[in-house]
């Protein structure tokens, strides 16, 4: 009720949906449209993309294919059955299998070639930075920080540094969960539905860790834990109540990342990992400290925080506007916790990039699980980039608050100083190359952005300014400011100097038509230097090679190059212009002149064996499978154990009825016992049956699989359905009722305690 001239009125009922749309709706769509439009050549056009460079056109891409494939023959994709005679693909990590988000993406429809819609990439690209703008937004605003400067910090850390400039999709997944881990582990330390909020910060890092890549999981895993033991161990006394909540989030972690973690841990133990070394390395092999030197920030690049272009191996690029705010908020807020808390954050974050160059990353690299493992330590200046992105809310929440503090004057002098002094060193630099402009001239935008900034504040201070008006204006320069470093770079299609990775997926059209013709079941080799890309996970064609960071050890065990290893995994054709070995037939020559040769030898994709040869150790294995007089056709080779089975006349009828993601089928007709050998890699989680009978899968040849079948037509069938993922899958499924439960309990108490 309200009162005009008297009079009691009924308040109008839209108000309260004004409020609600002003504060909770309004909020998240600008955050929206300023990420499309500041993501204008991905979102606008059709003449720009991120992916141009050779991991994302080579690997990642093909890697979006083959999930979204499987998706659209109703598969979950656990297995690639393109590469290297097939390989887990969920344990490998970094395709993302595991990442729910991305299950949308695949879901959504092909284009006519059956391929994921480059448009599509280009929105899931932009999406994924709202999604980190949102997240940062909604940290802000439960710190009490205004519209405003929650908006300025969303922005500040979704486009800037690591967030911003990092192009594997695989990476910035897991970067964009920090607000929402720390957003609850703060509720739940101040007892706002504690046991709920710890639960959720642990179940949001553990969404971190199904994103696929585990270098920033880690790293952020180790923030969240020292933020933790910070507030356990707070006033001096272990805080019991605050190391259950602890416990709370660690449980939720651990069932929430259980889906990819699982896999990947058994995957980890059962591969062999390139690193940059001569040679791959396995589980239980540290990664050299010299692979960590490489991958590090390194000092120089800390001049990349204000100048674009100046980076290690990561981008931390913030810009003199973000540093401004995150320094005002350190002068004027240092007393609140949460600022010396996100102060430590970002300096710690920024320390360990530096990797060799740091003692804090050398402690940690020997000591702490996984940190070897984590073989980039530039990666860890994202946490010194979302550190000082939601400080700058503090910052300009502290610029239009405590007006009386001397500290916005003296960061006014100094950006003015910083400014002039930019370009004053640039107009030198041009005067001493004789006013010729052969360098990179960002900077002088830098430069010129810090003076405005100054400017601004100057005339906030002699309110010249609204804060609404200084906000939208800070915002502005920002956007201004980080367009200078995020998306400056994206290749423009018709640039063909750059544009040169991605037009190789659709070149070669003929020799993929010719392939597809022929009759049969057979894997292809191909020259990389004339095809690039993961041709098989592209285009769905079994193919021996691809460009991967790992293998299964049996596989790097017996060897892929080599007659023998060739022949044995069924390789029929060579894509190259010239043939990959003196026998190899010319059969076919491409537009391009890329030619098909056929490799001669080439074992069937199924067939069975009657005899059998073994060696008794690992180092046996090698020679014995390259002595020439190993029939491969007729004798499997076994480690150890081996099978028994029946020597006789005449030739069995052995086919390969259908060949999928995760299942095979065989269709076999035997004259005695035998063993049916496909020439696809042995992994544990494949079972098998028998004419629907559970049987055993050997380890034929030490490397592929095989399953005994007595005499008669036999159906058989192979699966893949570990049981790392389905104990994954289920303690995931426990996480989330596991949340669903504390948030109803939370709601009949609370009603509870309305009524009372």
């Amino acid at each position: 009720m309200s009162t005009i001239a008297g009079q009691q009125i009924t308040s109008v009922p839209g108000g309260r949906y004004q409020a609600v749309f002003r504060n909770k709706i309004a909020p998240p769509l600008w955050l929206l449209v300023i990420v499309i439009g500041f993501f204008w050549k991905l979102t606008l056009t059709s003449q720009f993309t991120w992916m141009e460079s050779p991991d994302q056109a080579n690997q990642v891409l093909p890697w979006q294919q083959v999930q979204a494939a499987a998706f659209h023959r109703g598969t979950f994709p656990l297995w690639d059955p393109y590469l290297w005679g097939g390989q887990s693909l969920i344990g490998q990590a970094q395709p993302g299998t595991a990442y729910p988000p991305n299950w949308i993406l695949y879901s959504l429809p092909l284009n006519r070639d059956r391929q994921l819609r480059r448009s599509y990439l280009h929105w899931y690209w932009a999406l994924i930075h709202a999604m980190a703008a949102l997240f940062c937004y909604w940290l802000c605003r439960d710190m009490d920080r205004s519209r405003m400067a929650s908006l300025i910090a969303g922005i500040a850390f979704a486009l800037s540094g690591t967030v911003g400039t990092t192009d594997w999709p695989q990476i910035v997944n897991g970067m964009i969960w920090m607000p929402l881990v720390l957003m609850f582990l703060f509720r739940a330390v101040r007892e706002e539905r504690p046991i709920l909020s710890a639960a959720l910060s642990g179940f949001f890092l553990g969404v971190s860790w199904l994103s696929g890549h585990h270098q920033v999981p880690v790293y952020m895993t180790l923030a969240v834990a020292a933020v933790w033991i910070f507030h356990i161990l707070r006033g001096g006394r272990l805080n019991r109540s605050v190391l259950l909540l602890a416990g709370v989030a660690a449980i939720f972690l651990l069932l929430t990342s259980a889906l990819q973690v699982l896999p990947a841990y058994e995957y980890g133990h059962l591969a062999r990992r390139w690193i940059g070394t001569p040679s791959p390395v396995g589980w239980k092999e540290a990664v050299p400290y010299s692979v960590h030197h490489d991958a590090s920030l390194h000092l120089f690049a800390l001049y990349g925080l204000i100048i674009p272009g100046v980076n290690g191996f990561a981008n931390p690029y913030v810009g003199l506007i973000i540093l401004a705010f995150a320094g005002l908020a350190v002068a004027l807020w240092w007393k609140d916790a949460r600022v010396r808390i996100l102060c430590v954050l970002s300096l710690a974050g920024l320390f360990v990039s530096l990797g060799y160059q740091s003692l804090f990353h050398g402690v940690l690299y020997a000591l702490m699980p996984l940190v070897d493992k984590s073989r980039e330590p530039g990666m860890a200046v994202f946490l010194f980039n979302f550190g000082v992105a939601v400080l700058t809310a503090f910052g300009f929440d502290g610029l239009t608050s405590q007006t009386e503090s001397a500290w916005p004057r003296r960061i006014t002098r100094w950006l003015a100083c910083i400014g002039a002094l930019m370009l004053l060193l640039m107009l030198g630099v041009f005067v001493s190359k004789q006013l010729r402009w052969d360098f990179d001239d960002r900077p002088v935008l830098v430069a010129v952005l810090g003076l405005l900034l100054a400017a601004l504040f100057y005339a906030y201070h002699h309110r010249n300014l609204s804060s609404t008006s200084l906000g939208i204006c800070c915002l502005l320069l920002l956007l201004m400011d980080l367009g200078n470093s995020t998306g400056y770079g994206y290749a423009n299609n018709a640039d063909s100097g750059r544009a040169v990775y991605l037009k190789k997926l659709s070149e070669n059209q003929d020799i993929l038509k010719w392939i597809r013709s022929r009759p049969g079941r057979f894997r292809i080799q191909r020259d990389s230097q004339d095809i690039p890309f993961n041709y098989g996970d592209w285009y769905g064609i079994e193919e021996l090679g691809g460009y991967v960071t790992s293998l299964p050890n049996n596989l790097c065990r017996l060897g892929w190059a080599a007659a023998r290893d060739v022949q044995l995994y069924g390789v029929k054709y060579w894509i190259g212009r010239k043939p990959g070995a003196p026998d190899q037939i010319e059969v076919f020559t491409g537009q391009s002149g890329l030619k098909v040769y056929e490799m001669p030898g080439a074992l069937p994709r199924v067939w069975s064996v009657h005899d059998v040869a073994s060696v008794e150790s690992e180092n046996q294995i090698v020679p014995a499978f390259e002595n020439p007089q190993l029939d491969l056709r007729h004798t499997a080779l076994f480690w150890r154990e081996t099978p028994k089975l029946d020597p006789c006349p005449g030739e069995d009828q052995v086919s390969l009825t259908s060949s999928d993601f995760n299942s095979v089928v065989i269709q076999a007709d035997m004259r005695c016992r035998g063993m049916v050998v496909l020439s696809d890699n042995y992994y544990p989680g494949w079972d098998a049956t028998v004419d629907g009978k559970p049987a055993r899968i050997w380890e034929a040849y030490t490397v592929i699989r095989g399953v005994e079948v007595d005499a008669g037509a036999h159906r058989i069938e192979m699966r893949y359905q570990p049981a790392s993922f389905r104990w994954g899958a289920g303690l995931l499924v426990i996480s989330v009722l596991g949340l669903v439960g504390l948030w109803w309990n939370d709601r009949r108490r609370a009603a509870q305690t309305s009524r009372l």
